[in-house]
């Protein structure tokens, strides 16, 4: 039987070790991912991941109260009365401060951040509807640096964000100052007693005369809260004028008591003069066109006093210090006798109201309590 030697198979692989040893088949090497990679890449998987995540809960804008919010306010800044009032929701006082002229731009908002949101149902035409109401938290800042912070209160209903307590309620005393003035600005609320007032910085009461020192420093206003410009705390209150007297008003109103008793010195029989004999005393006579010389004026001071009706900015006054006067008269002794002397007489200004005009001026009133002749009489030696 004859042998053949075996056919290779077409394309296969033929190995001749020249040393006469068959190598064996050798398998592709693997390609191994260094640790450092495999971390890179996980990580930009994390990323992408975190990235999808971010986008579902981060908000594209702020909240509708926040937006809202800082909308009224920016709108205030800027003097844009119709936008404003377009987001507040407040009534129940004058609005005659409401207006561009009242408003003064020398602030910047500082911060405006929802601080409670709060979801609760109502009952619609299509049943239950959803409603919301969030707390957002406002600070604004004068020129000078004092600062004011208030929480707002934001319905979130269907008709859009409105602003329950937009804007401030200011309690206005209408005794003596029957105008109230704010950056210049004047209205005449005649009896009205509340007025509402957008955010912002108001000068009060800039315009008064130099006769009066009010007292009063500009303030910052936010929502029910007033602070004085520099002060150290907020009040729900806007600060009242309650003058005083200033300098220059001092030496008007000195100047005032001297030409009233300039007048009255050559007219002592006018009514509301001081000059006069003690009417319980009969000893002593006077004649009706006697000449009174003063010999010193009274130094007076004046306080402001709480008053209704037309009287304006009326201060009463109090002496300090009596003047005098002296006039010839006739004396009857306790005989019978008469004498012929000089008498001299005290004089004080209570029961005198001064009354200070807008230009400067003033006016002196004798009220009913006021001396209308001398307290006693004394002869001069």
């Amino acid at each position: 039987m004859v042998s053949h030697a075996p056919v290779p198979e077409p394309d296969a692989e033929i190995t001749i070790d020249l040393d006469g040893e068959i190598e064996p088949e050798r398998t592709p090497p693997r390609r191994r991912i260094p640790n450092a990679a495999l971390a890179f890449t996980a990580a930009l998987v994390m990323l992408a991941a975190g990235g999808v995540a971010a986008a579902k809960w981060l908000p594209d804008r702020e909240p509708a109260g926040e937006e809202a919010v800082r909308s009224f306010l920016e709108a205030v800044r800027a003097g844009d009365v119709d936008a404003a009032l377009a987001l507040a929701g407040e009534t129940g006082g004058s609005e005659q401060f409401l207006v561009p002229e009242a408003l003064d731009g020398r602030w910047d908002i500082v911060e405006v951040a929802q601080v409670a949101y709060d979801e609760h149902p109502r009952k619609g035409i299509s049943g239950e509807e959803p409603d919301a109401t969030a707390e957002v938290y406002a600070e604004i800042e004068a020129y000078d640096g004092t600062r004011l912070g208030y929480r707002y209160e934001v319905s979130l209903g269907e008709g859009g964000p409105v602003i329950v307590n937009a804007l401030g309620h200011a309690s206005y005393d209408i005794s003596g100052f029957r105008e109230l003035e704010l950056n210049g600005y004047t209205a005449d609320l005649g009896f009205e007693t509340h007025v509402l007032l957008f955010p912002g910085l108001y000068e009060l009461d800039e315009s008064q005369p130099v006769t009066l020192d009010l007292g009063l420093y500009p303030v910052l206003a936010l929502g029910d809260q007033f602070i004085a410009l520099g002060g150290d705390y907020a009040s729900h209150w806007l600060p009242a004028a309650w003058p005083q007297v200033s300098a220059t008003g001092r030496e008007v109103l000195d100047e005032a008591v001297r030409e009233y008793l300039d007048y009255c010195a050559p007219h002592a029989h006018v009514e509301g003069c001081p000059f006069g004999p003690p009417p319980e005393d009969d000893r002593i006579a006077i004649p009706d066109d006697a000449s009174w010389e003063i010999t010193a004026y009274p130094k007076v001071s004046a306080r402001y006093t709480y008053t209704t009706g037309d009287v304006e900015q009326s201060f009463a006054l109090f002496t300090t210090q009596p003047g005098s006067v002296e006039v010839a008269a006739v004396v009857t002794g306790a005989d019978g006798g008469e004498r012929r002397t000089t008498l001299s007489c005290g004089i004080w200004m209570e029961g005198t109201y001064a009354e200070f005009d807008a230009d400067g001026g003033v006016t002196l009133t004798r009220g009913s309590e006021a001396d209308q002749a001398c307290r006693a009489m004394l002869e001069v030696e």
